[in-house]
């Protein structure tokens, strides 16, 4: 009976907590929307409060006060997970405050929104390459910051998947029989990421592409693409004897030497 009764009393403070909010955000009274707006907001309401922020906005843009405000509404848009949204207005909080001692804050949250909007790496990666950016641009404005650790995670993070996204693509050429277009690939991508953690994989699969294309090639270009391909296993092997793709590599390596023919000597 005792907990029916709590029941019922807990569903009544709901209920008329509820009420309250839908009075003040159909109602017309600025100052009780903007109060409310903060109520909910200290509660982790967010998305009343960021109802309640944005229908106060303008009346409180000309205020000491729209300072707080919209960096607010710019957190209860991330808390969300509207990040594209929460960029947006952490970007105009920014500029509009420059000078706060929130704006570093609000700098670190932009390039967290760019950091969530960022895709699985098998799509379109301009947000990642953006969050890239905005990682720099916050660097060289905050070079000390007590964010710095958290931001250079998050760049390893987003360069990891760029990485993952090229090395891929070059990949899905040699998976295609299409050597030649693997192998440019492959040097592009190695000259764009040469501390990449693909790079090994990135060299075997050189290696293997221009060892296809090389056994695969009619006599007048064979022996040409056969050296390139055996420059390019001295490379891998220079750089990865332990590597677990070795003994296939080696495998390969004895294939080219049997169709390597000895140069002959000037008359």
């Amino acid at each position: 009976m005792i907990k029916k009764f709590f029941i019922v009393i807990i569903g009544l403070i709901f209920l008329s907590s509820c009420s309250e909010y839908q009075k003040v955000y159909n109602g017309k009274d600025i100052d009780a929307k903007y109060k409310m707006a903060w109520k909910m907001y200290e509660k982790g309401k967010y998305r009343k409060a960021e109802e309640l922020f944005h229908q106060v906005d303008k009346f409180y843009k000309f205020k000491p006060t729209y300072q707080r405000l919209l960096f607010a509404r710019a957190m209860s848009l991330y808390k969300m997970k509207d990040y594209f949204s929460a960029g947006e207005l952490f970007r105009k909080f920014t500029r509009l405050f420059p000078e706060s001692s929130k704006a570093e804050e609000a700098d670190f949250y932009i390039v967290k929104a760019y950091y969530e909007l960022s895709p699985k790496y098998s799509v379109d990666q301009a947000y990642t390459t953006r969050g890239i950016e905005e990682i720099q641009q916050f660097l060289k404005r905050y070079p000390l910051s007590k964010y710095k650790d958290e931001i250079n995670q998050m760049n390893e993070n987003l360069t990891h998947k760029l990485e993952k996204k090229y090395f891929e693509i070059s990949k899905q050429y040699y998976d295609l029989d299409l050597y030649k277009s693997a192998i440019v690939a492959f040097n592009n991508f190695l000259a764009d990421y040469p501390g990449s953690i693909y790079k090994a994989d990135a060299l075997f699969y050189r290696f293997k592409a221009a060892a296809d294309l090389a056994l695969n090639s009619v006599e007048s270009k064979k022996q040409k693409r056969l050296q390139q391909a055996i420059d390019y296993y001295k490379n891998f092997i220079n750089k990865y004897s332990e590597s677990p793709y070795k003994k296939e590599a080696d495998k390969i390596f004895e294939k080219l030497k049997k169709e390597v023919k000895p140069k002959k000597n000037p008359a």
